[in-house]
């Protein structure tokens, strides 16, 4: 590590985690308990990846212009104070064949509060608001973008849908245009931030997408704050088939070239019947074999919901292994 002392979880830290999908806002609700608490509560910033082109994201961003929604949505969700009937409509989908079919209301909400605006994050801001969330949420940058992936055969990949599919590994990532800025809100959070965490999720469109822009690298570069990648519970067909836990700690550090502190990842073995479902779409368990990878320790949890019918995140679960690992840094 860097030779300072461990963080105490029980003082009023400033944590910030990057990611996108349901990675980022499984992680928010881990932590969310943290920013709730009555005494010293965590400040607590999500910083979210918005290079989704498919579903109803996709739609508004073809069919509207600007930043897809639908990853913001799913996060401000999950940082509600508690279940309600608002966090119920932020979710709603609209059934039939119609227009507005399998578009989501929050997705509508942030994209008319962000043109009567005029400002995405005066957008969340005030949807925040009347949510009651716990924390701040921001884009990764305000500037549409198209994700990008080149193979190691020479095939290109262009949209973040495409990159899903792809042929791991992957010999380039980037992000078009290559100029686009970062959210300067969000390169100040993690400037000032005290720990910086790396959610779960898809690999090279939800971890990486937000290291791709320069200034997140030299903000996380340049902040002293350790760096803790929580690790997926399972890989993906297609964006990480084959691919192990160093593999993904690897692909971070060539394409993110953002240093990583510390690795949390998941214990539990999963039951027979979700491992074979798993297995017949390409999907494995994504364990850690050894104490440490590539020179970085690796921290192992029993992380797996029992409840959930897919692998997920324990969030009780994920916030213990959470604030030990502080401890131990």
């Amino acid at each position: 590590m860097d030779g300072r002392p461990g963080l105490d979880p029980d003082q009023p830290l400033r944590v910030v985690a990057l990611g996108g999908g349901t990675g980022l806002a499984s992680l928010l609700r881990a932590l969310k308990r943290e920013a709730g608490r009555s005494r010293d509560p965590w400040k607590l910033t999500g910083i979210v990846t918005v290079s989704d082109d498919g579903g109803s994201s996709g739609r508004l961003r073809e069919e509207l212009g600007g930043i897809p929604p639908g990853d913001l949505r799913n996060c401000l969700a999950a940082l509600t104070l508690e279940d309600s009937a608002l966090s119920d409509l932020l979710n709603y989908r609209f059934r039939g064949e119609g227009s507005l079919a399998g578009h989501s209301l929050g997705n509508l909400m942030l994209w008319a509060l962000a043109d009567l605006t005029g400002d995405w994050v005066r957008a969340i801001r005030q949807l925040s608001g009347v949510l009651v969330t716990l924390g701040r949420l921001f884009p990764s940058t305000v500037v549409p973008v198209v994700l990008c992936a080149e193979d190691l055969a020479g095939t290109r990949y262009i949209g973040e849908t495409a990159v899903g599919s792809c042929r791991p590994p992957l010999a380039k990532l980037w992000l078009e245009p290559r100029d686009a800025e970062a959210l300067p809100e969000a390169v100040l959070a993690v400037l000032r931030s005290d720990l910086v965490l790396l959610s779960p999720g898809s690999l090279y469109t939800s971890t990486i997408s937000n290291l791709l822009l320069d200034e997140l690298q030299e903000a996380l570069a340049s902040s002293r704050s350790p760096v803790v990648y929580v690790a997926n519970l399972m890989t993906e067909p297609g964006e990480t088939a084959g691919m192990d836990l160093e593999n993904h700690v690897a692909a971070i550090a060539a394409f993110g070239r953002t240093r990583i502190s510390a690795i949390i990842a998941n214990a539990a073995p999963l039951g027979a019947d979700m491992l074979a479902r798993y297995q017949v779409e390409g999907g494995e368990p994504l364990l850690a074999e050894s104490d440490r990878i590539l020179g970085i320790p690796v921290y192992r949890f029993p992380l797996l919901d029992p409840e959930a019918p897919m692998a997920r995140h324990h969030p009780g679960q994920l916030n213990r292994a959470i604030r030990e690992v502080l401890a131990r840094l």
